[in-house]
């Protein structure tokens, strides 16, 4: 896996991100989905999140940088409701899942 700063200049890949609160997201920018994982550490699930450990769909990343909030517009599939925005604790941990094709490739 390749650590990252930024994700705001990715277009395709897999990528797990990692924040301050210890849960962890996983961004599909190839299907435009994410997932995302509360901490381990929080017996009382203060920090639960609707539809966590499901797979959603990502509309758009409006920020992913490492030392910031994460802010995604995901759709819950909930009616009558276009999006949702969802927003993390600091960013720690940026980590390309997938292979960059283009760097395998000697391209910029």
């Amino acid at each position: 896996m390749v650590s990252m700063s930024t994700l705001m200049d990715q277009v395709t890949g897999q990528f797990r991100i990692r924040t301050q609160s210890g849960s962890t997201y996983w961004l599909d920018l190839d299907r435009h989905e994410m997932s995302r994982t509360p901490a381990a550490d929080d017996p009382d699930q203060v920090h639960t999140l609707r539809r966590d450990g499901s797979t959603v769909r990502l509309l758009r990343i409006v920020e992913c940088s490492v030392g910031r909030s994460m802010q995604l517009l995901i759709d819950l599939a909930v009616p009558d409701v276009d999006a949702t925005t969802r927003r993390s604790t600091p960013v720690t941990a940026i980590e390309r899942i997938t292979p960059d094709l283009d760097s395998d490739r000697g391209e910029a």
